[in-house]
Order: structure tokens, then C-alpha cells, then sequence
């Protein structure tokens, strides 16, 4: 009897020896073209990186195998010159690409004009608001050719269509983060939607998360961001910087900020086409308000005098206008974290931030309020 025992144990032993711990993919390649060309594995965001590994097709299917002791966002793809002309996206959008958490599992992975990474519970999570999104975003090809359209009632309901779209996406994303507080994928959503993600979402994100959240690329700069966003918080006293007129005359933000009116600081660019479609609705905002208490200062972005002046005289500007001329390299935009354009900031008479980056309705309701 000890002697089957022991035996029984040897065996148990032997299988359990027999398991090496691990990744093991297997693959699909829906084109035939492919079969005889490599397939690499690359960790996510890694410039001129080695490969993890890599494969090659035999009949439309591939294997990987090894072992990946802790989570790691990679891409699966073939060399650029690989794939056929004619496919179409870039980048993540590419055909025969996909972007997916590595770790020890069985994972299927599909490479197709639309490819899917499933195996894992991270992995099904992040294919299925895939998905999502894409089911979303089934319209807007249609959406953004009315967009172009010479009629304007057609191009205001087409645009109208494209924010509910981008904002139902952006609710999606934002449940996703908040569901998976601490996995890769919302680390990469996070980041890859920050334009998207109102302040508020990004923040309890970041406070949410710990070092594997934190480790995706781009996060640490968003944390530095978020930072400089705190200072010029809603319901902190704005900042004061010092730029030029187009005159070249040196004019602080102090100037006209914090003086008795309720002041919309504008950051603007005369290339930038958002800014110069909102424009004329603040044009009308300035006629009918700036003897009421509201003024408007214009933070250009631009790269040169003549093309500012050109933009003010264009688009009927007649608020005070400062500029530092530095593009992207804006000291004042620095200051106030603006990574995107237009970007508006609304200052009560006594100098305090009341509102962030509101146009349209949402903008008039809120000036409204604030001339009380």
C-alpha cells in the first residue's frame, strides 16, 4: 500500500514538474499572403526595441511561447514593409496589429484588418470595450462627411452627432478606468484619452492607482501635469505672466485680469482651426457684453507676428491680445497646462478661476451667471 502511494505521489510530482509556467499564444492570420512572413512580439512603447520573440506563419497560424513572470503591455506586428498597400490605419489602427497585456496564460490572438487579444481576464476586458468602441464609432465615417457638407444645418447636426459619439466613448473608457483601477489597459486608456477625460477623471485615476498603473509610459507626465493643473484649479486665484501686444509693448496677464470684470482668457492660435470656428461666437459674446463687466484676453500660440496680426484683422478681434510667440513652447500656456487649443479660462472680478475650457451654450450659461 506505502509502495502505490509513493508511486502515486512520484507521478503527481512528475506532472507538476512537467508544467513550466508561462505564455503560450496562439495564432491566427486571416490572410494568405502572410503565411512564410516573421510575426514579432515588442514590449508597448519601446523605441527601437528588441523583440520578445517572434514566430512565423505556417498556414495562416503561429505559436509563441515563454514566460513573462509579471504583466506587461506589448504589440504583436509585422515589419511595416510586410503588410500589403492598400490596408488602411496607423499605428495601433494598423491592420494586422494588436496592443494587448502579456502575461502567463493561453492567449488567442487573431491578426486580421481588425485584430483581438483574448485568454485572460485583463485581456477579455480590454477586447470587449474594444468592441464597444468601435460599435460606437460605426457612424462617424458617414458623421464626418456630413461634417464637411456646404450645408451648415447638416454640418451643425453632423458635429452635434460626433460630440454625443466622442462623449458616449469617453463614458465608456472613464467606467472601464474606474472598474479596473489598477491594470495596464487603463493606464494606456488613461493616457490615450487624456484630451477626452475631464480633470476630475484623470485625478482620481492617478490617486486610485499604484506602481503597475503608474509605470505605463506617458503616466509620470500626466501626474506632472495634473500638478500644474492644481494650481490653476477652480477656485484658485489665476496666475499671472508677462507677454507682448502685437506692437511688441510688454503687457501682464495683471493688466486685465483681476481688475473689477468677469475676464474669458483665450488660448488661441491664428493655424489652429477650432479656435478660429469658436471665434466669431466670442466676438458676439464681447459685443454684446464688454459694457457690462466682461472683458476677453487672447493667449495666441502663434509661431509668427505676421501670421497673429493677419489671424486678429481676420477674424475681427478686438479684445487685448498677448503672445510670447513660442508655439507649443508658450510660457503662459505652460503655466495653465494647456495642451489643447482652444482652451478658455473664465476669471471672476475679484481674480478667482471660476470655469475651465467652456464654449458654446455651456459658455454663455456660465458668463450669464458669473455678470450677475
Amino acid at each position: 500500500m506505502k509502495n502505490v502511494f509513493f508511486m502515486a505521489l512520484c507521478a503527481l510530482l512528475l506532472i507538476a514538474c512537467g508544467e513550466q509556467p508561462g505564455y503560450v499564444i496562439t495564432g491566427t492570420v486571416d490572410d494568405a499572403g502572410l503565411d512564410g512572413k516573421t510575426v514579432c512580439l515588442y514590449e508597448y512603447n519601446v523605441k527601437d526595441g528588441d523583440a520578445l520573440t517572434h514566430a512565423i506563419i505556417e498556414n495562416g497560424t503561429f505559436t509563441m511561447r515563454g514566460d513573462q513572470p509579471a504583466p506587461v503591455l506589448s504589440v504583436i506586428r509585422f515589419d511595416e514593409d510586410v503588410i500589403e498597400p492598400g490596408y488602411t490605419g496607423t499605428g495601433e489602427n494598423a491592420p494586422y496589429t494588436a496592443t494587448f497585456v502579456l502575461e502567463n496564460g493561453k492567449l488567442k490572438i487573431d491578426l486580421s484588418e481588425n485584430s483581438t487579444v483574448t485568454g485572460t481576464p485583463e485581456n477579455d476586458a480590454w477586447a470587449s470595450l474594444r468592441k464597444e468602441m468601435k460599435q460606437l464609432r460605426a457612424p462617424m465615417e458617414q458623421i464626418m462627411q456630413d461634417m464637411d457638407s456646404e450645408n451648415k444645418e447638416t454640418a451643425d447636426a453632423a458635429e452635434k452627432k460626433y460630440d454625443a459619439i466622442e462623449n458616449e466613448v469617453a463614458q465608456a473608457v472613464t467606467k472601464y478606468i474606474e472598474t479596473n483601477p489598477d491594470k495596464l489597459t487603463s493606464a494606456k486608456l488613461l493616457y490615450d484619452f487624456r484630451y477626452n477625460l475631464d480633470e476630475d477623471t484623470r485625478r482620481n485615476a492617478i490617486g486610485r492607482a499604484g506602481d503597475t498603473f503608474k509605470s505605463v509610459a506617458g503616466i509620470d507626465k500626466m501626474i506632472d501635469h495634473l500638478a500644474v493643473l492644481e494650481k490653476v484649479a477652480v477656485g484658485r486665484k489665476f496666475t499671472d505672466f508677462e507677454m507682448k501686444t502685437p506692437r511688441g509693448e510688454a503687457i501682464r496677464l495683471s493688466d486685465n485680469v483681476g481688475k473689477g470684470k468677469v475676464t474669458l482668457i483665450d488660448f488661441w492660435a491664428s493655424w489652429c482651426p477650432p479656435c478660429r470656428k469658436d471665434t466669431p461666437h466670442l466676438v458676439e459674446l464681447y459685443a454684446q457684453y464688454k459694457d457690462k463687466g466682461f472683458e476677453i484676453v487672447g493667449v495666441s500660440l502663434d509661431r509668427t507676428a505676421d501670421a497673429w496680426i493677419k489671424g486678429i484683422a481676420e477674424l475681427n478681434i478686438t479684445w487685448p491680445q498677448m503672445s510670447d510667440l513660442a508655439y507649443w513652447q508658450s510660457k503662459g500656456a505652460a503655466l495653465y497646462g494647456v495642451n489643447s487649443i482652444p482652451h478658455t479660462v473664465l476669471v471672476d472680478k475679484d481674480g478667482l478661476i471660476v470655469a475651465k475650457n467652456l464654449r458654446g451654450e455651456a459658455l454663455d450659461a456660465k458668463l450669464e451667471e458669473a455678470l450677475k
